[in-house]
Order: structure tokens, then C-alpha cells, then sequence
């Protein structure tokens, strides 16, 4: 699974999780609302951002 703003893998855990229970990152993360709206519309709530646009977007949104 690629993440919808990069393109690049995302590295998601919830496909392990469905078939492992394991955990992924996400799920301690919080997305501002700001970068969620960064999906494109069709890919919303079916991918997931990777840690890349998130520390990205956290020092971009600090200057």
C-alpha cells in the first residue's frame, strides 16, 4: 500500500494487523486535520499517510 500524498510505501501495519493482530504506528499517531485534508478525496480513509509526510508536515508546520 502506497501513501496517498508521497506515492511511496507506507509501511502500514493494519493489513498485518488483520491477519497477525500486530500493531502499527498510527494508531498512537495524531493527524492534524490540515494533512488529512492533503488526501486526495478518493483515497480518503483507504490508505494511510506514512511517518515521512507526517514528520514532514510536523517541521514544516513549526517555521
Amino acid at each position: 500500500m502506497n501513501c496517498p500524498i508521497c506515492g511511496k510505501p507506507n509501511k502500514c501495519g493494519i493489513q498485518a494487523v488483520q491477519e497477525e493482530a500486530a500493531d502499527c504506528w498510527c494508531f498512537r499517531e495524531k493527524f492534524p486535520e490540515t494533512l488529512l485534508e492533503q488526501v486526495p478525496e478518493e483515497k480518503r480513509n483507504k490508505a494511510c499517510i506514512c511517518k515521512s509526510c507526517v514528520i514532514a508536515y510536523q517541521k514544516s508546520s513549526k517555521t
